[in-house]
């Protein structure tokens, strides 16, 4: 019945219902607001612009880096549009 190699560890087996071996709740746990609150909404908004400047590969870059690339492509945005209302007018 008992295989080759096979020992009796019941001196190394813990008992059940052990107290004090392991917090049932994790001390760096975090308390997060009610789904559907303001303060939820607010959290998820949060990480949702986090996900998209880790998308856009903007994820650990500095506040100045940022606002360079809002600045680089609100320019550019001005530029398109005051493009195609000078070539409206002058093909009419």
């Amino acid at each position: 019945m008992w295989s080759r190699g096979a020992e009796c560890r019941s001196a190394s087996l813990s008992p059940v219902g052990s107290k004090g071996k392991k917090p049932r709740k994790p001390s760096h746990s975090q308390h997060l607001p009610k789904a559907g609150t303001k303060p939820d909404q607010k959290r998820l908004m949060h990480e949702e612009h986090g996900a998209i400047l880790d998308t856009m590969g903007m994820g650990g870059a500095g506040k100045g880096a940022k606002s360079a690339v809002w600045i680089i492509g609100a320019i550019l945005l001005v530029g398109a549009i005051v493009g195609l209302v000078i070539l409206t007018v002058a093909m009419s």
